[in-house]
């Protein structure tokens, strides 16, 4: 049998393998340069994006600051408290300095200057309302405080208009950072591309892509979206001494400051500013949250004592604005110490008081027990501006049964005892029945 004879060799394996080598070592070679360009455009543009952000979010942070010393500030003058009016005035030229100073801050955000020069005018408008801008303030006189609330209320537009002109500055953030994804997918196509010709280099260098740059760049955008979120706790990681961890611990700083500057926000919106305890919307919210279905403080039955500063009027009269608000300070330290950690104390405003009480454990009403410890906590008299002084309170006690329909029946409910006790003789409390 004859055999076909061998066809001659037409490849050669030391030849195939010289031109692999050439073509991985060409591989990694522009693989290399690949990566070390995108790496470092990726960084340029998030040292820029930090840049800008720090600069328009610092312009605006400092400009809401001197705002609410200044607000402060104005509070005071309308309730005739002695400020230097000179002063203000002049803080009214800083702060229009400072407005001017954070609209030509470069900003993505082409809006932001129209947005600045609103939140300004509103500024000065309410200050003119309120006969504080300018010149007006030297003409002042007397007590002013039934402007107070529209003069807060102009504060708090302002304060929300300078929020959003920061969220715009973190969303201008993430867009930036969105942006590299442009810049991730042609390294993604360019290493799929040389993985035919080199697999081992493309491995290796996608492994060190990862490792080194997407996991930090992820973890950023992961960081900035929780952020716009409301999670003002979350940190990044600093693992990395390099451009990637500057920008980290300046996220971080950014954070932290959110972070305070949300706490600030959150525990004037549901603390009164002068004792410090809850306000009236907290107090609505401690009381509805036992309402709310399926909720687990519905089977655990509360009352609420209302409580009024007899004759305050007369306190005012004789120891003027500042003494009755002396008074008020310490009588929230009493009241805060005469009822157990899960009741709860707030001021509704003026000289009332309110407290929700939490029943027993054996599941009897423990009104009567705090109001008795309130009474004892007077036993002992106020010093107000080194004058010694005895106050007597009016309180209403309402108790919540499962026919309570709402929370609105409760504050009524303790409101009309609290005055049946007022008209009974005043220095004592009334059940409502």
């Amino acid at each position: 049998m004859n055999r076909a004879p061998t066809p001659p060799r037409s490849w050669s394996l030391q030849r195939e393998w010289s031109g692999a080598f050439t073509l991985m070592l060409l591989a990694l070679f522009v693989g290399a340069a690949v990566t070390v360009v995108g790496v470092r455009f990726v960084v340029s543009e998030m040292e820029a994006a930090t840049g800008r952000l720090q600069a328009e979010y610092g312009s605006v942070a400092e400009l809401a600051a001197a705002l609410d010393t200044h607000e402060q500030l104005g509070h005071q003058l309308l309730s005739a408290a002695p400020v230097n009016r000179q002063a203000f005035i002049l803080e009214q030229e800083d702060i229009e300095a400072l407005f001017g100073a954070a609209s030509v801050v470069q900003a993505a955000d082409e809006g932001r200057p129209e947005a600045l020069s609103a939140a300004q005018q509103d500024w000065q408008a309410g200050l003119e309302k309120g006969g504080l801008w300018g010149d007006q303030v030297l003409g002042l006189t007397g007590n002013n405080a039934a402007n107070a609330p529209a003069f807060a209320a102009a504060s708090a537009k302002v304060r929300a208009k300078l929020a959003g002109i920061q969220h715009s500055s973190l969303a201008a953030l993430n867009r930036g950072l969105v942006d590299t994804r442009e810049l991730e997918g042609l390294l993604v196509v360019g290493r799929s591309g040389l993985f035919v010709v080199a697999v081992g280099a493309t491995l290796y260098f996608r492994r060190r892509m990862v490792k080194d740059l997407m996991r930090p760049v992820n973890s950023l955008r992961r960081g900035v979206l929780k952020l716009q979120a409301g999670d003002y706790s979350h940190r990044l990681d600093v693992s990395r001494r390099d451009e990637l961890g500057e920008v980290a611990v300046a996220f971080n700083g950014m954070a932290a400051a959110l972070q305070d500057s949300h706490g600030t926000l959150t525990y004037r919106a549901t603390h009164d500013d002068l004792t410090g305890l809850a306000n009236r919307a907290a107090l609505a919210e401690r009381l509805a949250a036992s309402f709310e279905p399926g909720s687990d403080l519905r089977t655990r039955h509360e009352g609420l004592l209302f409580i009024d500063i007899d004759d305050f009027k007369d306190v005012n009269d004789s120891l003027g604005h500042g003494g009755g608000d002396a008074l008020l300070v310490q009588l929230a330290g009493r009241l805060r110490a005469s009822v157990r950690g899960h009741d709860l104390v707030a001021r509704l405003g003026g000289d009332e008081f309110a407290v929700v009480v939490v029943d027993n454990d054996d599941g009897s009403p423990a009104t009567g027990r705090v109001a008795e410890r309130i009474y004892e906590a007077l036993s002992e008299p106020f010093l107000i501006g080194g004058r010694s002084l005895r106050v007597s309170l009016s309180m209403g006690v309402a108790q919540r049964t499962a026919d309570t329909a709402d929370v609105t029946e409760l504050l009524r409910q303790a409101d009309s005892a609290m005055y049946r006790a007022k008209h009974g003789g005043k220095a004592r409390y009334e059940n409502f029945s």
